[in-house]
């Protein structure tokens, strides 16, 4: 080879090198380092290259001819009947439009072609194989060929038929998806335990769905969508919209966007429209897909090595911005962990003015370089929070700043000390105002004892006026009326609401107790869990590691979290007064034939439209925690459907089956 050509290969090879790299973050380790913009533009650019210099292809196999997934070998692996592809993507409508041509020209048709519009969701694709309607197999996607079978963990995902509606052999695709709300209360749980946080929802349902261990997916709340039939002509079907109505009567759960176009001008309008549309909905999507609807195309049209040509994806662009970071400061949270935020020069983001942004770690900082004065790209994670994303090199200076580690916490002064195999640094002065200030919020909270009326702010000022030393000190309030009554954005009658949601509070039974008591890695999950197999405080505190570690669902870092926690002195001490003060630390006997007796035991519900009194999770976990079960989809299984305003097609449906529909009024009042 002559210098060009070596200068060639060697960027070639550097830049197929780099892409390698970006694939083992991305599909092994779920970590992505690069976003997908930036990954696409150099795959596109690796394309150019190998079409230009087609010499290239036959140095070694390409990122460009392959899918960039392996089979992790912690699972067995599987080989796929039909390959299971990934879509070719686009972030240009001009694109699409040739992508429409490319199509009529390779099959000879000069009519309109009838196009399917689907959401392109992101997430963990997921094959779904059943054998007489039972769920046999789930296998990941993989490199395409060869797959892992994580079928044991997909059995804890809710939305996912074991049991299909008629005895049929099948196979069907789809994406595993952590819904947003969950993603985002996962990473607090995270952030406060000083664990690492996921970089995205489709992170965290990849990484929960390739656990050893199936409890900690049931913990999680991962969904599955489905979105494509194979094979399905062998069922007598002849287009995608109708295999999507194939599966869904089977009782697959879709996303219900199945939008039909023949005309692609008004099928370009559809994108716009939901490039915002999306952000109303509880799952991350990166873009929309278009599938030709008739199946007869599919054939003639064929496939590449890594995509079929009867489909294209167009993906929207992640809303990114550049700023500066002025400076880092730090914030303690309630388990004593301090977290990084960086001060940003104020950027409109998504529609919303951005100061500050997460750094959730140090490691983090670390591993993106990032320094004070540094212009940086900030994006929302999940639609919601703001991150930094990278750095932008090429601006620097030379005058930015290391971002130093603290030695002290900056709410007490308390020296931090970084616990093993954790990533963050901790504050462990039981008395740190900080942590005090969290940890009440945390204790009063709906999920927990449920106590109105104590905010954020009126804590603190609780705290600074010595009112509240610990929670206990908000059951002896009530000796301070006159005085709370007198306080700014207080009066009377907020303060006798205060005083009653205080009383009420001791109500609640053991398990939402030992959750507020904000144990790490006690979440609803675990507390509900220890609670109900031990069914007293006391039992629980006698119990070693090992013990707790035989009961199924909880992992190490709850058996160690929970033995240590009860066995503290301090901890120990405010338990004993809250018993003192009458809260509930075991189950009584009236309390366990209450849940025996409860009405839900046993019956199926499902709430749909937008509910007044209750977020949908809040009343899935009453239902769950009485008993019922809650379904995912209306069926002639269902009992009840709570229906809030605009219940839509799910209110039809069950009107047509003769389910009986209950308002939240008429819910409480049978149930509750």
């Amino acid at each position: 080879m002559n210098s060009l050509d070596n200068e060639i290969l060697k960027n070639y090879t550097n830049l197929k090198n780099k892409i390698e790299k970006y694939n083992n973050f991305y599909y092994n380790e779920d970590n992505p380092i690069i976003s997908d913009m930036e990954y696409d533009g150099l795959l596109r650019k690796l394309k150019e290259m190998e079409k230009e210099y087609p010499a290239l292809l036959e140095i070694d196999d390409s990122p460009t001819e392959k899918i960039g997934g392996t089979a992790s070998n912690k699972f067995s692996k599987v080989e796929h009947k039909v390959p299971m592809l990934s879509l070719s993507n686009t972030y240009n409508i001009a694109e699409i439009e040739d992508f429409d041509k490319r199509v009529k020209k390779i099959i000879n048709f000069s009519e309109k072609i009838e196009y399917i519009l689907e959401l392109k969701l992101d997430g963990l694709s997921i094959s779904l194989i059943y054998e007489n309607g039972n769920l046999a197999r789930a296998v990941t996607r993989g490199d395409g060929k060869i797959g892992e079978d994580v079928t044991e963990n997909i059995m804890e995902i809710e939305s996912i038929p074991k049991k299909l509606k008629e005895p049929i052999s099948l196979e069907v695709r789809g994406e595993i998806i952590l819904p947003i709300q969950n993603f985002n209360k996962i990473n607090e749980e995270r952030e406060e335990n000083g664990e690492e946080v996921f970089a995205n929802p489709r992170n965290a349902a990849s990484g929960t769905i390739r656990q050893l261990d199936s409890t900690i997916v049931s913990k999680r709340g991962l969904d599955c969508y489905l979105y494509y039939l194979v094979n399905a002509e062998n069922y007598g079907i002849k287009t995608h919209l109708e295999s999507i109505k194939f599966i869904e009567k089977l009782g697959f759960k879709t996303t219900k966007v199945f939008e039909k176009y023949s005309d692609f001008k008004i099928l370009e309008k559809s994108i716009e429209k939901w490039r915002t549309k999306r952000e109303k909905l509880d799952y991350e999507t990166d873009g929309l897909v278009i599938k030709i609807n008739d199946f007869s195309f599919y054939e003639t049209l064929g496939y590449t090595t890594k995509s079929p040509r009867w489909a294209i994806a167009y993906k929207f662009p992640a809303e990114q911005v550049k700023t500066r970071l002025l400076d880092v400061t730090f914030q303690v949270g309630r388990t004593g962990v301090v977290t990084p935020v960086a001060e940003l020069e104020a950027v409109n983001l998504s529609g919303s003015v951005v100061k500050r942004a997460s750094l959730h770690n140090f490691d983090e900082i670390r591993r993106k370089d990032i320094k004070i004065g540094d212009n940086v790209i900030v994006e929302k994670a999940a639609e919601i929070i703001p991150q930094v994303v990278n750095v932008v090199f090429d601006d620097r200076k030379g005058t930015e700043k290391e971002i130093k580690e603290p030695e002290n916490c900056p709410a007490c002064g308390t020296k931090l000390v970084k616990e093993e195999g954790l990533v963050a640094l901790k504050c462990l002065n039981p008395h740190c105002p900080e942590k005090i200030k969290r940890e009440i919020s945390y204790f009063v909270s709906r999920d927990a004892m449920n106590i109105s009326g104590l905010g954020e702010k009126i804590v603190e000022k609780f705290i600074e006026l010595e009112k509240i030393k610990t929670v206990v000190d908000i059951y002896f309030l009530e000796n301070y009326r006159n005085e709370l009554e007198n306080l700014e954005k207080m009066g009377k009658k907020s303060v006798e609401n205060l005083l009653n949601s205080i009383n009420e509070s001791k109500n609640q039974d053991f398990s939402k107790v030992l959750y507020a008591l904000g144990i790490p890695f006690v979440g609803k999950f675990n507390a509900n869990l220890l609670s109900k197999t031990f069914k007293d405080i006391d039992v629980l505190k006698e119990k070693s590691v090992e013990e707790l570690l035989e009961v199924k669902g909880i992992g190490e870092k709850a058996a160690i979290a929970v033995n240590t926690f009860l066995n503290n002195e301090n901890n120990w001490k405010i338990i004993t007064e809250l018993k003192e003060i009458g809260l509930k630390f075991k189950f009584e006997e009236d309390e366990l034939k209450e849940v025996r007796d409860n009405p839900i035991k046993g019956k199926n519900f499902l709430a749909t439209g937008k509910l007044q009194k209750y977020k949908r999770n809040e009343i899935k976990d009453i239902i769950l925690e009485k008993g019922g079960n809650y379904l995912s989809a209306v069926s002639k299984n269902l009992d009840f459907l709570i229906a809030g305003k605009k219940a839509g097609s799910k209110l039809e449906k069950a009107q047509n089956l003769g389910i009986r529909v209950l308002s939240e009024d008429e819910f409480e009042k049978e149930f509750l």
